[in-house]
């Protein structure tokens, strides 16, 4: 499998959850030393303080389980992909979604979730269990998966769309990556998406690949990643 990696943008984004989360731990402390006056201008002070130091802290958490800590969540899928040919490629952070693995059968869109406890599918996604503080200090909430999935297949394919055919339906699949060690995949049967564990992510592909008769065409796999090649320059 090929690689094409943005380093500059791991780099910065790296820096950005550094900062962001020094920053956040410093106003949160400067709010609630400001709470113990019982002034009420410095305690209006305190509770903005508050809020906004929450804010940036849920921002750090983003960048830094991302960014700053090794390995990073697109190491750890480019391991467990590492062993697929060469007619693969991995997009990570050079496009205009995240991560992107183009292959013979389909080009499939890793989105990740540290989403801890079980997930599951009961008319939309779920998460039950987890520990509190954790969720509201720093893990990560299930969200809405389905509706980040089909944003990125959308961003996908307009950038796509411009370098090939008209009306050339390309078999693009999104699929939800759960990154939490201590996750457990409930009833997903009826969910919109596949989910799975890292782990689970070359076999899922490769036995999709399987069952896939017409795939994408030489030429058009050959078009398609000349264009995302062109998205990193």
């Amino acid at each position: 499998m090929k690689i094409v990696r943005n380093d500059k943008l791991i780099k910065r984004n790296k820096i950005i959850g550094n900062v962001a989360s020094i920053a956040g731990i410093a106003i949160l402390i400067f709010g609630l030393i400001m709470s113990f006056d019982q002034n009420p201008t410095k305690t209006l002070i305190s509770f903005i303080a508050l809020i906004v130091g929450f804010i940036i802290a849920q921002l750090s958490t983003y960048f830094v389980t991302r960014f700053g800590r090794e390995p990073r969540f697109d190491q750890v899928i480019a391991n467990n992909l590492s062993k697929l040919s060469d007619d693969y490629t991995f997009y990570v952070y050079s496009t205009p979604v995240p991560m992107v693995l183009v292959g013979p059968a389909a080009i499939w869109i890793p989105v990740t979730t540290m989403a801890g406890g079980e997930i599951y599918y009961d008319k939309k996604w779920k998460q039950r269990g987890g520990r509190l503080m954790l969720k509201i200090f720093g893990q990560e909430n299930i969200g809405k998966p389905a509706m980040d999935i089909d944003s990125n297949i959308e961003v996908l394919s307009k950038t796509l769309g411009k370098s090939l055919p008209e009306n050339k339906v390309l078999p693009i699949k999104g699929i939800l990556v759960s990154m939490h060690p201590d996750t457990i995949i409930g009833n997903v049967d009826e969910a919109p998406n596949l989910i799975v564990t890292p782990d689970a992510l070359r076999r899922t592909i490769r036995k999709y690949d399987r069952k896939e008769e017409d795939g994408i065409q030489p030429a058009v796999l050959i078009n398609i990643n000349r264009a995302l090649s062109k998205e990193e320059e």
